[in-house]
């Protein structure tokens, strides 16, 4: 079993709060990637509290209901699902437009977990590679180098410096296949592992 975190955010636009007429405050909050995983249970955390679902709420689709007699104001909310694995890899990636693009972007976040799994550190970098300049390419819509679409989406702010860095590392990493780059340091469990959060907080938006 894994499990996996999400903010839930009552500012964004993705998120509905209806005022109570009987005392309950009832957020509706639209998470693209929930369809993408094949969940068990889930928990809520508000604040330091955690606790298991009532029987009103609920996951639709995309979508979380949550019925609670207090509002959300001033509290730092979560849900947790605990899931058995990815249903279909090409949902993580409900903001690629191009069809064959997201299927391909599936099958490299699938190898990319296995290879993570395994401890294939350079492999795992190769897969993330491909699906960094994947995002990038659909989010810029431009045919570039990924060094080129790194460097774009930085200067747009797609992108922040701590993700630029690690990025730019897994770029880098990826020319460690060739014969000529043997000198070179091999790619480390930390710098991985970076990676593997760099990831899933993209995947998240």
């Amino acid at each position: 079993m894994k499990s996996t975190v999400f903010g839930l955010d009552i500012t964004a636009p993705t998120c509905i709060h209806k005022e109570p007429t009987d005392g309950t405050h009832i957020y509706e909050f639209i998470i693209p990637t929930l369809p993408a995983f094949a969940i068990e249970y889930y928990t809520l955390q508000y604040g330091a509290m955690s606790c298991f679902p009532s029987k009103a709420d609920s996951i639709e689709n995309d979508k979380l209901i949550i019925h609670l007699e207090y509002n959300l104001s001033n509290l730092d909310s979560k849900l947790v699902i605990h899931y058995y694995g990815i249903r279909d890899y090409k949902l993580l990636f409900p903001f690629i437009n191009n069809i064959s693009l997201q299927e391909r972007l599936g099958h490299f976040y699938r190898e990319a977990e296995i290879t993570f799994e395994n401890g294939s550190w350079l492999s795992f970098m190769l897969m993330c590679g491909a699906i960094f300049e994947g995002i990038l390419f659909a989010k810029l819509k431009q045919n570039k180098s990924f060094k080129d679409l790194i460097d774009a989406a930085s200067q747009q702010g797609l992108i922040d410096t701590q993700t630029k860095t690690i990025m730019t590392k897994v770029r880098e990493y990826r020319n460690l296949v060739h014969a000529n780059r043997h000198t070179e340091t091999y790619v480390s469990q930390i710098d991985a592992m970076d990676t593997r959060v760099t990831l899933d907080k993209l995947i998240k938006g």
